[in-house]
């Protein structure tokens, strides 16, 4: 059985995740949490194969609107091919604001503006940056590589759980399991093992671990 049919009952073969709210700038934007809700063709995946990111248009319209204000005496809004783009002549983390994707159980997944950004190229020398989101009608809200790139996930099979941290992935990693530590998320418990062990491998920026055998706890990962 699919991690969808096991927590949903539906016949899905992705990773779905329960978004319940986005917050530009600390600020929570106004849409209905049923526009997340997880249905046969609803709902939030995440999915490393996807090159940028795709959002319901319930959402995406009030998250580019509060982009585009948050920005509006720093950068130039324009369009190009559909896209909402900015002009800029600054590094992008001093203008964008940071940006929060709130799922239930109190995990928070926050992008910074090279995790939203597309660099488009150059407009009379201004930098040209794009949201890297997509508008989709009547269709589930994709977490792609855009998204998920510097960040190490975990992918808890035993418990239908989804963990990440933040990570350099440009240089190698050290998870390692150590006894005397359990950890409490939402209604399941996740015991780490008594052994320890040391995985080395080296990690494009687009990397995820999918764990087999046995969960990697990272310190401080968020776990869904």
């Amino acid at each position: 059985m699919d991690l969808g049919e096991q927590i949903f009952g539906l016949n899905m073969s992705h990773y779905n995740l329960y978004l319940q709210s986005i917050a530009v700038n600390g600020q929570v934007l106004p849409i209905d949490s049923a526009v997340f809700a997880t249905s046969e063709n609803r709902g939030t995946i995440v999915d490393s194969g996807t090159t940028l990111a795709y959002l319901i248009g319930e959402a995406y319209d009030p998250f580019v609107s509060a982009i585009t204000a948050a920005v509006s005496q720093t950068a130039r809004p324009v369009l190009s091919s559909e896209s909402q783009c900015y002009l800029v002549l600054a590094g992008i983390t001093e203008i964008f604001p940071p940006v929060s994707f709130n799922f239930a159980g109190g995990a928070s997944m926050v992008l910074r503006p090279a995790d939203y950004l597309v660099h488009l190229g150059f407009v009379d020398g201004a930098a040209m940056w794009c949201i890297g989101f997509s508008r989709v009608e009547k269709s589930v809200s994709i977490l792609g590589d855009l998204v998920l790139k510097d960040r190490i996930f975990v992918y808890d099979l035993a418990h239908q759980r989804i963990g990440w941290a933040d990570y350099d992935c440009s240089l190698s990693v050290n998870v390692s399991i150590t006894s005397g530590k359990d950890e409490f998320v939402n209604a399941g418990q996740l015991r780490v093992s008594s052994s320890t062990s040391s995985v080395f491998c080296d990690l494009l920026c687009t990397s995820t671990i999918a764990l087999l055998l046995q969960i990697l706890v990272l310190v401080g990962s968020q776990f869904l």
